[in-house]
């Protein structure tokens, strides 16, 4: 990844940051995190997690991995979590985002809801 000029921001504020604004999206019911990135949390390991940020050639890309409650729409859930956390994120860390790309890992069990 390129270095841009200004701040840096932690996985974990960026994290953070995009949880905020994506929590209240009807669908989607958590972050995913594998098992590896878990324990990655617990003994403060690099890792990669559920969201990140990083570069391309047309500039700074979101990657947002998420689980959805059953039932809901993906499209309509993965386009409104696209644009909840690239908006957010540009307006709190400043930071223009170019691309977002948003995964649905997993699914939650109907008892999570």
């Amino acid at each position: 990844m390129r270095q841009r000029p200004g701040p840096s921001f932690s996985a974990e504020v960026i994290t953070s940051t995009v949880w905020d604004a994506i929590k209240d999206i009807p669908g989607v019911a958590d972050l995913y995190r594998n098992p590896l990135q878990t324990l990655g949390e617990r003994v403060h390991m690099e890792r990669h997690g559920p969201v990140r940020l990083g570069e391309d050639d047309a500039g700074p890309v979101l990657e947002v991995h998420l689980i959805v409650h059953p039932g809901a729409g993906i499209p309509a859930v993965c386009a409104a979590a696209a644009r909840a956390g690239a908006s957010y994120l540009e307006r709190t860390t400043g930071t223009p985002i170019t691309h977002v790309e948003v995964y649905v890992d997993d699914v939650a069990a109907a008892d999570d809801e």
